[in-house]
């Protein structure tokens, strides 16, 4: 592929905040003022091209890069991956150290704590309104008032703040220091007592890039490693690999975890109404806010409207978003859910087809999860006594990839909701969440796990045991690991 379409064909999934990410990261490799006149990542990408050290036969700074701001996903274009990249910067990086401190700063401070930094700052309102952290850092840096040798302003502010920020930053000046010890020792210099300025040492010097000794210490929180992190020894020239690894879990390290979309229909013209329904709503919101979804719950909507409300996030941009997820609380028939005006809403055509790569390409390659609580039928589900031997049938694979479709029974069947506490199958789904995802366990797990739950559960109606079968189907490719929260969730009363 030529170079210009492949970084064209990068450039579609990246998105204003990553753009926003390479140039701070690129600071020290592009004049200020060039990086100040720049509209997209295509702009950049020009420049490195200009500047030669992007070249069709030398990618190595473009996966650094994405390695830096998270887009994992994205290095199988250059045929490499984290792994053979995180293994590379072992003994040569473009990016100073001082920078990809900065940027991890950037990347692990709350709103909270970036509201508590700039105000013990005391940072003009004018250059901090409506800005992001990296932006803060970046005046800062633009005005002198930290540098690669003098980070003590900010050292002392972070400390008032948060113990784990200021552990990143006292981390990056012990390294910083041996590294300057290392390299005095090395070429036979005295060595002051104290010692000698960090200043003395340029990040671009070639001598400095490549100390093997450095060690890698920027990795992306939330992120959940896979079995070949370990195995970083085995590969051979990483970035010239025609192989990637088999990975298995989907990267969750962009900018924001992706929305959650919860339809929830209590109220029908011509069915009954759903009591209850509330409290799945209310759990559902709940635990996707505490995975760090941005979740948005639409009531009482009819069929137009939940068609309307996925052509909406359809057009949305996902780029800086890991998954999408959508949770369907309604009354249904076979392969389809209804509406408040009784009028049938087709699941693959209307619900999951609008999010497929071809129509939805910010989440190509992204997990799409679907979590629909409503009836597939009119049929009840007897009871079985089974042997030990017994075989479970396979489930069937919808065309779409990357899509999970979690339903609360098998077509043809109904499901079950007490009137106060909520659907046996959402109750079962959060509390699983909620129990597992701390653990790493992936998504497929939790959702066996809630097929036993729910599977175990009765409803005894004239004599007769009755029961219910939750159906998941799925063409995944990688495990979904939701990364585990920083907060407990919050226990309803």
């Amino acid at each position: 592929m030529a170079l210009n379409q492949l970084l064209f064909n990068i450039d579609s999934y990246l998105g204003q905040d990553d753009f926003e990410s390479l140039k701070f990261l690129c600071m020290d490799l592009i004049p200020f003022k060039k990086l100040e006149k720049m509209q997209s990542c295509l702009h950049l990408f020009d420049e490195l091209q200009k500047s030669g050290d992007l070249s069709e036969d030398d990618y190595s700074i473009l996966a650094e890069l994405l390695y830096l701001i998270g887009q994992h996903s994205l290095l199988r274009m250059l045929k490499t991956n984290r792994n053979a990249v995180k293994e590379t910067l072992r003994e040569k990086k473009y990016v100073s150290m001082y920078r990809r401190m900065l940027f991890e700063l950037s990347e692990n401070t709350t709103k909270e704590d970036q509201n508590s930094i700039t105000y013990l700052l005391n940072i003009p309102n004018k250059f901090k309104e409506n800005k992001s952290f990296l932006e803060i850092l970046f005046y800062l840096d633009k005005t002198g008032n930290i540098s690669e040798d003098n980070v003590d302003i900010l050292e002392n502010v972070v400390g008032e703040v948060s113990q784990e920020l200021l552990n990143k930053i006292k981390t990056y000046k012990k390294e910083t220091a041996t590294t300057t010890l290392e390299l005095l020792e090395n070429a036979n210099l005295p060595v002051s007592d104290p010692p000698l300025s960090i200043q003395a040492v340029s990040s671009t010097d070639t001598e400095y890039n490549n100390i093997e000794s450095l060690r890698e210490h920027v990795e992306v929180i939330h992120e959940v490693p896979s079995e070949t992190d370990v195995e970083a020894e085995n590969y051979i020239s990483p970035l010239s690999l025609h192989e990637e690894s088999k990975s298995e879990v989907y990267p969750m390290n962009r900018k924001h975890r992706g929305y959650c979309v919860i339809i929830n229909n209590s109220e029908f013209i011509r069915s009954n109404s759903r009591p209850g329904t509330e409290k799945d709503a209310e759990e559902l919101d709940k635990v996707f806010t505490w995975l760090g979804f941005d979740v948005v719950v639409y009531n009482e909507q009819k069929a137009k409207q939940i068609c309307n409300i996925m052509e909406d996030f359809q057009m949305k941009d996902h780029s800086d978003r890991d998954c999408f997820v959508c949770c369907i609380l309604t009354h249904g028939q076979s392969k389809a859910i209804f509406g408040t005006d009784n009028e049938p809403v087709n699941i693959k055509s209307s619900i999951v087809s609008p999010f497929s790569p071809s129509k939805c390409k910010s989440l190509a390659g992204k997990p799409k999860l679907f979590f629909i609580q409503a009836c597939q039928g009119k049929s009840e589900q007897g009871s079985h006594f089974i042997e030990e031997d017994a075989v479970v049938t396979t489930n069937t694979i919808p065309e779409e990839a990357d899509v999970l479709i979690g339903m609360s029974t098998v077509d043809g069947y109904i499901s079950y909701r007490h009137i106060e506490n909520g659907t046996w199958y959402i109750q079962a789904l959060c509390a699983n969440l909620e129990k597992m995802v701390p653990k790493g366990e992936d998504i497929l797990s939790i959702l066996i796990k809630v097929n036993k739950e729910v599977s175990e559960k009765e409803h005894k109606k004239k004599g007769t045991i009755l029961k219910q079968m939750p159906e998941p189907s799925y063409t995944l490719r990688m495990k979904v690991v939701f990364p585990i929260p920083t907060s407990d969730i919050v226990k309803g009363q």
